[in-house]
């Protein structure tokens, strides 16, 4: 099995920012992720990432996925990247998958194709390619007329107006025999408008020493699309949420309107829960069975729906389980929350979870009622079957007791009332 080299040292000029390009979100996972998932998947070991730019936030990102980290001190190029990558490992197997780390759009079915083909052909080193209807951007597959073999690939910056116009692209994935690349490398020079170590001329060395260099081409679509900039981003990000929502439609989740709902990678949906339009649900929710979720519904990390919950419009739901059956159905906040099964929280809720240093919880029980308007101040507990009036603030540390009904600000319980009463 071949080991992989996934090269994500650049700075990535073109999106304009401070934040290493890998590392840009895509419906809620770093561009990275989606590359090392299909690597995992192939089990590509060791698996190999090479960093550069600010390469203390990547390796934050990704404390335990059994990475072996290659530092690319210096940015001399995708070619010094690769063999920076492929000397990380002390006894490297005898072939490596090279891949970017922007290309989340990416298939397995391809990697797993470029591999076989590979290993069937017996090939020195494999390139990955596609005829495209535009191929701007993208280097140029130039071939040899008379054999049809790869002979050259041309970056579009240094190729000649007819280069250009070759609609054969380079995709940015190969397979090399380990010995093919580093003799190929050693022999490589920087002779470029920008003075580095393209990976593409290793391929070429490869050729033009007799190695045997084939192509294994993949469909024309938006698999090959690469991320350089945050338009490209947005388009990409638009795709990748088409097939999040099919995913999640053919598991059995009913999505009323794909067009008006936003659902990241990492969501967890049971089946028969239906999602309503304008909702946005992020990454590292659980959602169970038969739930309701909209419509304008947020739901923030760490939010848990339990069996049949339901949470509507206009409800921002953060870091908190929400129990089986249990209803917010208008216009709430509620955040840092333990809501147990049938509970009520009724419009306008608002659960204040930060008293400006702290984040603290609030504890609803099962069957409670929350009133319109109540405000219930971290930390606080409501008991089970308890009831608040509507427009109580319930205050930090005055928990109500179960079955107790308080109203008032601030709140005060009727059931105390009325013994004291009865007692005088």
């Amino acid at each position: 099995m071949a080991m992989s080299v996934i090269l994500a040292a650049g700075k990535g000029t073109r999106m304009r920012s401070d934040l290493p390009k890998v590392l840009h979100r895509l419906m809620g996972a770093s561009l990275l992720e989606y590359v090392l998932e299909k690597v995992e998947a192939l089990e590509c070991e060791p698996r190999v990432v090479v960093v550069g730019f600010r390469e203390e936030k990547v390796r934050e990102e990704f404390p335990s996925r059994g990475i072996t980290w290659a530092s690319q001190t210096e940015q001399r190029g995708t070619g010094h990247a690769a063999s920076t990558g492929i000397e990380a490992v002390r006894n490297p197997p005898e072939d490596v998958l090279i891949l970017n780390g922007d290309l989340p759009l990416l298939e397995l079915s391809t990697l797993r194709g470029i591999l076989d083909r590979h290993r069937e052909s017996g090939a020195d080193v494999t390139v990955l390619t596609c005829e495209m209807a535009d191929p701007t951007g993208y280097g140029r597959i130039l071939r040899n007329p008379q054999s049809g073999k790869l002979r050259d690939i041309r970056e579009e910056k240094d190729a000649s107006q007819d280069e250009r116009r070759v609609r054969e692209g380079n995709v940015g994935t190969y397979v090399f025999r380990v010995p093919i690349f580093r003799d190929a490398y050693r022999r490589t020079r920087p002779e470029n408008r920008q003075g580095e170590y393209y990976l593409t001329d290793v391929v070429v060395e490869a050729a033009r020493s007799g190695a045997k260099v084939e192509t294994f081409p993949m469909q024309d679509g938006p698999e090959r699309a690469q991320v350089n900039s945050r338009r490209e981003m947005a388009s990409v990000a638009a795709l990748v949420r088409e097939r999040l929502l099919a995913d999640y439609m053919d598991a059995g989740v009913s999505i009323d309107d794909p067009a008006t709902t936003y659902i990241e990678k990492g969501v967890r949906i049971g089946r028969d829960s239906r999602i309503y339009p304008f909702t946005y649900i992020a990454r590292g929710v659980e959602i169970g069975p038969g739930c309701e979720v909209g419509p304008f519904t947020h739901l923030r990390p760490g939010v848990v729906l339990d069996e049949e919950a339901s949470i509507g419009n206009f409800v921002e739901v953060k870091a908190s389980r929400i129990g089986a059956r249990a209803k917010a159905r208008h216009l709430s906040y509620i955040g840092d929350a333990t809501v147990g099964e049938d509970a009520n929280i009724g419009a306008g809720t608002v659960f204040a979870n930060y008293d400006g240093k702290t984040k603290n919880p609030t504890v609803v029980k099962r069957r409670a009622f929350i009133g319109s308007g109540t405000i219930l101040v971290a930390p606080v507990t409501v008991g089970e079957e308890a009831v608040t009036g509507a427009g109580s603030v319930v205050t930090r540390n005055h928990d109500v007791a179960d079955r107790d009904v308080v109203v008032g600000v601030p709140a005060r319980s009727l059931k105390q009332g009325s013994r004291k009463k009865e007692g005088a």
